[in-house]
């Protein structure tokens, strides 16, 4: 009982002291462990970023592949386009020289066979433009998409400064309330005698 008795003297007559301290590392850990998420958050954030760019360069990468090989395959009927009308054109005049037909049903049938090199092109090219509308439209979606996917929050992470201001205010409360504790056991007082209700 002398030991309890002792411990308890020397607890009460500490009081301030230990609350102080108690309370100003808890202060401390808390600041620490704000520091430390805010960090963690700040790399998943970069992390989750990084990802979402990668995904969108390699969309566009696809993509451009894509808008070039339309191209290349609306040249490519262009000119097929092209060499079917001169073939045609070169037969109607090779048949006309060697039946002797000249004159208009001649030119009627070469201006039949503009017109319809004509359309073909204006296919070719309608098509061409529904394609390429079609991939500014996909650019815009995956541009817009990873615009929803990054996060552009800024992390606040507790300065030092802030940690041990926040230590500092919650030692100086801590040192009041063990203040308060050594009063209520009468300052230095016997704490056997509170432990037994003041008899």
């Amino acid at each position: 009982m002398a030991i309890a008795a002792a411990a308890g003297s020397w607890i009460a007559a500490n009081a301030a002291a230990i609350s102080a301290v108690t309370a100003a590392g808890s202060a401390m850990m808390q600041g620490i462990q704000a520091r430390n998420a805010a960090q963690a958050a700040e790399t998943q954030r970069k992390q989750k970023n990084a990802s979402a760019l990668n995904s969108m360069q390699d969309q566009y990468s696809q993509l451009s592949g894509a808008e070039k090989d339309s191209r290349q395959r609306a040249v490519e009927e262009s000119m097929a386009n092209q060499r079917e009308y001169a073939s045609r054109r070169s037969k109607i005049s090779l048949m006309a020289a060697a039946s002797g037909t000249s004159g208009l049903s001649v030119d009627s049938m070469v201006r039949d066979l503009r017109q319809q090199r004509g359309r073909n092109m204006n296919t070719i090219i309608t098509n061409q433009d529904i394609e390429l509308q079609g991939f500014r439209n996909q650019a815009e979606q995956i541009r817009v998409g990873t615009a929803a996917r990054t996060d552009n929050r800024k992390i606040q992470r507790p300065s030092w400064a802030e940690v041990g201001l926040q230590t500092g205010i919650a030692g100086v409360q801590g040192l009041a309330e063990g203040k308060d504790i050594q009063e209520s056991l009468g300052y230095g007082g016997d704490p056997a005698a509170t432990l037994k209700g003041g008899t």
